[in-house]
């Protein structure tokens, strides 16, 4: 029960954070009240270096990755309300996300996409996942026990960010509009 208590007060946080709320609030149903949104989601890996990388967040330099059991990935959902205004959330299999990673994934975003997406419209997260390669961020506390920065785990984790959104920002954009954001809750 507080799990869904806690998704239906994330996706309202979302909405009201950039103002796509326009006046709606959570109906006792699980549905956001309002004319509709335009919704797009998107999934890529971020997998990052196979081998001898430390693991992020144990702090101990020798346990390090060796293969691949699962992949990584990052999942994007676009949301656009009914005045255009959007907001991309990115959730990745990564134990935190970086200062770093989201000054990196900005201008690349732009690049490909405009400005329509900037710092104020697009949160990235991590899954607080002690099983992925570290060496992403450029602070030296938090490289420290993967011996340094790790230019191809970050430039994978960035990259497969920008890819998520862009497949989220492509299914919002051809979306006729009109859905509706609901939560839900269950057993897992």
């Amino acid at each position: 029960r507080a799990m869904g208590c806690w998704s239906i007060l994330i996706i309202v946080l979302l909405l009201s954070v950039v103002g796509l709320h326009s006046s709606s609030l959570l109906q006792e149903n699980g549905h956001v009240a309002g004319s509709g949104f335009k919704i797009g989601a998107g999934i890529y890996d971020i997998t990052g270096p196979a081998a001898e990388v430390n693991m992020m967040g144990y702090a101990m330099p020798q346990q390090r990755t060796k293969g691949i059991h699962f992949r990584t990935r990052a999942r994007a959902f676009v949301i656009i309300d009914a005045n255009g205004k959007r907001i991309a959330y990115v959730s990745g299999d990564i134990c935190m996300c970086f200062q770093a990673v989201k000054m990196e994934v900005i201008p690349r975003l732009q690049k490909k996409l405009g400005t329509i997406y900037t710092a104020d419209n697009v949160l990235i997260s991590g899954i607080h996942t002690h099983a992925a390669p570290a060496g992403f961020s450029w602070r030296v506390l938090y490289d420290v026990t993967s011996l340094g920065f790790n230019k191809r785990n970050f430039d994978a984790i960035v990259d497969g960010i920008v890819a998520a959104i862009e497949q989220a920002h492509h299914m919002a954009e051809s979306s006729a509009g009109g859905d509706r954001i609901t939560a839900a809750e269950g057993e897992l």
